[in-house]
């Protein structure tokens, strides 16, 4: 099970949702303070969260259950492949809820709000983690067919 490459870019997977919870993707400016902005459930006086970071976060924990769930699927390839699918999904919207979506309302106290692109570019290595995973899958069951067929 850990010794298949496609059980490795899912822990990778697994590494790179848990590295989103404690890299910031934004930074808020307030008049006198700038506070960086995780995907964790805000908590802050200053300012609040948007419908779209509440998402975000939710996504972000749905893509971190999936991948735990598709490494230990490792005899059902198929339903494993397909998992990958969604998690190429997941980590895409990831990626483009963190570039395009506002996550803090803007008040009289925030001035401005600015991009750290740490949360997109973790995004994007997700996204190919979850192809390269997908990919070793279907390999094995390209594998597994060819045996078959032999046999």
């Amino acid at each position: 099970m850990i010794q298949r490459r496609q059980t490795l870019f899912l822990i990778q997977l697994i590494f790179f949702g848990i590295a989103l919870l404690f890299v910031p993707s934004l930074k808020v400016v307030s008049a006198n303070t700038t506070v960086p902005v995780y995907l964790l459930p805000l908590s802050s006086d200053t300012f609040l969260a948007t419908p779209g970071h509440i998402a975000a976060v939710v996504v972000n924990f749905s893509a971190l259950l999936l991948s735990c769930i598709a490494i230990f699927l490792y005899k059902k390839r198929e339903l494993q492949a397909k998992l990958c699918y969604v998690l190429m999904l997941l980590w895409l919207t990831i990626t483009l809820m963190i570039e395009l979506c506002p996550f803090v309302k803007l008040t009289e106290s925030v001035t401005v709000v600015e991009n750290t692109h740490f949360g997109t570019l973790i995004g994007i290595f997700g996204m190919l983690a979850a192809y390269l995973a997908l990919h070793y899958i279907r390999k094995d069951i390209e594998l597994l067919k060819s045996a078959d067929r032999i046999r």
